[in-house]
């Protein structure tokens, strides 16, 4: 018995980690509490509004602005993140991450309604709950594209560091084939293709040659970045025409886009927007409930095991890796859709953001999903914050996202197991 009860006192690595970042949400919660909360003027008052902007065909119904007292609310925001930080410290869950996500988005918006509040820094004087939400949502449903890519692909073992150039690929594709038939479907298709046939090459020289899968995804993203960048210069400066630029158009919902904050926000966006919603329900259902699903995590856990049982573990890798590419170069042309043209560089990183979306996720597509949502309102929430005058460098701001990348993927908030063969190439016996 004493045996036992020394072994259950044992502090393992994880449980470390998880007292660390539940310490650190901890000390977070205190300082939003404190520093925008309770050091505020009891006079100052912050206003959140309801109504999206550019919505005057489709617009919700309306709701009037609300008058807050930021000492007390952002308090109240400081209070709960402090509450997280004791769940994490006390009871280790397993979702601790994204407690810690939440933790952050909690500070920024904290952080904007401080900035926002009566004779506050910022020149605009109200946050727009409902337009955040919204802009949010375009770049949660880009990475929400890029993870199921990668689950696509690591589920069966092999690693996709080339999402970000299958963004690249699709986008620029798109936009050209866009602009020149004005039919999104063909862009959709043309992304489609274009990020299979990188994801093909990807499963070419990793399966055939079995090249390190991280190489080949790094040089495959810096191919096309300068590809792109090339060609932008050589073809769509001097042919604008193929570069015209149009965002995709909304299909609203009838009635349920009225609905405040939320219409907007899920039935009234665009069809890569519903879209990127049944790829979730489809690929989750594929992966946990269907023999093809059954197959893949064999093929991604044990290769040897499922090849004695017959499944041909270099043909699903292959159909995998190339399907995650092209689920991927959609996400390209998603992009590109809710920017109105393909510009080098604009996909920001955001291959590899959704790769640690995916990992945040645990190599599960409600997981990843999850993660993107977290990361697309951070992202979404740091860029908008410069416009707010607070007083963070811009660098500062704009490095917010990558650090909880950086966070993530180095496994400071816990550590995650991913798929037993991912990344391992693997030879026929």
């Amino acid at each position: 018995m004493s045996v036992a009860l020394e072994a259950s006192r044992v502090t393992t690595p994880h449980d470390r980690r998880t007292t660390t970042i539940g310490a650190i949400m901890i000390g977070l919660g205190l300082f939003i509490a404190v520093v925008f909360g309770l050091v505020v003027p009891s006079w100052a008052h912050s206003q959140l509004t309801f109504d999206p902007i550019n919505t005057a065909v489709h617009a919700p119904w309306h709701l009037g602005a609300l008058t807050v007292e930021t000492r007390w609310t952002d308090t109240l925001l400081g209070l709960v993140a402090v509450a997280l930080g004791v769940e994490v410290v006390l009871r280790h869950p397993r979702r601790a991450m994204s407690r810690f996500g939440a933790t952050s988005i909690l500070f920024l918006l904290a952080l904007l309604l401080w900035a926002s509040r009566t004779s506050g820094p910022a020149t605009v004087n109200f946050v727009d709950l409902t337009a955040v939400l919204v802009g949010s949502s375009s770049l949660a449903m880009v990475l929400i594209y890029g993870s199921l890519s990668g689950v696509l692909c690591e589920r069966a073992g092999v690693v996709n560091i080339a999402i970000e150039g299958q963004f690249i690929a699709g986008a620029f594709l798109g936009s050209m084939i866009e602009s020149v038939t004005n039919n999104f479907w063909l862009a959709t298709l043309a992304g489609a293709l274009a990020g299979a046939f990188f994801g093909w090459i990807l499963a070419f020289l990793a399966l055939r040659y079995m090249s390190d899968q991280i190489i080949v995804g790094v040089v495959i993203v810096t191919l096309l970045a300068a590809l792109s960048s090339y060609l932008n210069l050589q073809v769509l400066t001097p042919y604008p025409q193929f570069n015209l630029g149009n965002l995709a158009p909304n299909l609203a919902i009838p009635l349920l886009y009225k609905i405040p904050v939320l219409g907007p926000v899920l039935f009234n966006q665009t069809g890569f927007f519903y879209f990127a919603i049944v790829l979730i329900a489809v690929i989750s259902f594929g992966l946990f409930r269907t023999r093809w699903g059954l197959r893949v995590r064999a093929v991604g856990e044990h290769p040897k095991a499922a090849e004695s049982v017959g499944i041909n573990v270099v043909a699903t890798r292959y159909r995998n890796v190339i399907m995650g590419g092209a689920v991927a170069g959609i996400g390209g042309v998603s992009f590109m859709a809710t920017q109105g043209q393909f510009q080098p560089g604009y996909t920001s990183g955001f291959g590899y953001i959704a790769l640690a979306a995916l990992i945040f996720g645990r190599w599960t597509p409600s997981g990843a999903v999850v993660a993107s949502v977290l990361f697309g309102i951070s992202s979404y929430l740091a860029g908008n914050l410069q416009g707010y005058s607070v007083p963070i460098p811009t660098e500062i701001l704009g490095m917010f996202p990558y650090l909880i990348t950086i966070a993530v993927v180095a496994g400071l908030i816990g550590r995650v197991r991913p798929p037993a063969a991912d990344g391992v190439p693997y030879q026929r016996s």
